[in-house]
């Protein structure tokens, strides 16, 4: 975070004591402050009114990113606040970069690089998941919302240790094909599909991490990729991520 210019505070209605005792039992590397009387809590809008006796003043949680002339340039919230966005997600979101890739899939006509945003994450953690896909010199593949062809989609495999969110698809281009006279959406140069999931909260997964076991995400790739006179067979291509679950720090 630091080389690439950025700082962490993380900010809580507990008490010093508590907060230093915290820190020096997991060596926590940035500030934590106190906000005993939950002041900044309740000025950024943050204070949970429901929350009664020991858990007054306590905030709705959730990650503000702030530049440096103090202006709030995203922020990210989840529902339950058990779940957290990781902090590797977060700083690829700000940075407009690719997960880190892990694994190569060769297709018949395109190539894949699978990759995650966190290679370990804890229960409760939303982290990245991304395919970069790369078609052959000459060759395009079908944006969503294509009509006639069969358009490049992600899909991950139903399992209740995960919960997914939609995928995200980058902006497409416009290629005329001449001998039909048409005009379609296409990906014609390497581009990434990425999508977010949070892994479950259950007891089962909550016992998983503990062994520090490893979680395998498995979806398909489908695509079509044609060229500039042939509109080659459909291809479905298995992908998947491997995450080592980590316990949740308390």
């Amino acid at each position: 975070m630091k080389r690439d210019g950025y700082g962490l505070v993380a900010i809580s209605y507990d008490s010093i004591d508590t907060l230093k005792a915290f820190s020096d039992k997991h060596s926590i590397g940035f500030p934590l402050l106190s906000d005993e009387d939950s002041k900044t809590i309740t000025a950024w809008g943050l204070l949970n009114e429901e929350a009664t006796g020991r858990t007054a003043g306590i905030p709705h949680p959730g990650t503000f990113m702030v530049d440096t002339a103090g202006t709030i340039v995203a922020r990210t919230f989840e529902q339950p606040y058990q779940e957290r966005r990781s902090a590797v997600s977060i700083l690829e979101q700000l940075a407009g970069t690719t997960p880190g890739q892990a694994a190569t899939v060769r297709g018949a006509h395109a190539t894949l690089k699978v990759g995650a945003s966190d290679a370990v994450a804890s229960v409760g953690h939303r982290i990245t998941l991304s395919v970069q896909i790369t078609p052959d010199a000459g060759n395009h593949v079908y944006a969503p919302g294509q009509k006639g062809y069969i358009p490049v989609s992600l899909t991950l495999s139903e399992d209740a240790a995960f919960k997914p969110y939609a995928a995200s698809y980058p902006p497409s281009a416009p290629y005329v094909f001449v001998p039909l006279n048409e005009t379609v959406q296409v990906y014609s140069t390497a581009f990434t599909i990425t999508q977010d999931v949070t892994l479950a909260l259950t007891r089962e997964m909550r016992a998983r991490a503990t062994k520090g076991e490893v979680l395998t995400i498995k979806g398909e790739l489908e695509y079509q990729a044609c060229d500039d006179t042939v509109c080659h067979r459909p291809e479905t291509l298995p992908v998947e991520w491997k995450i080592t679950l980590s316990p949740i720090v308390r």
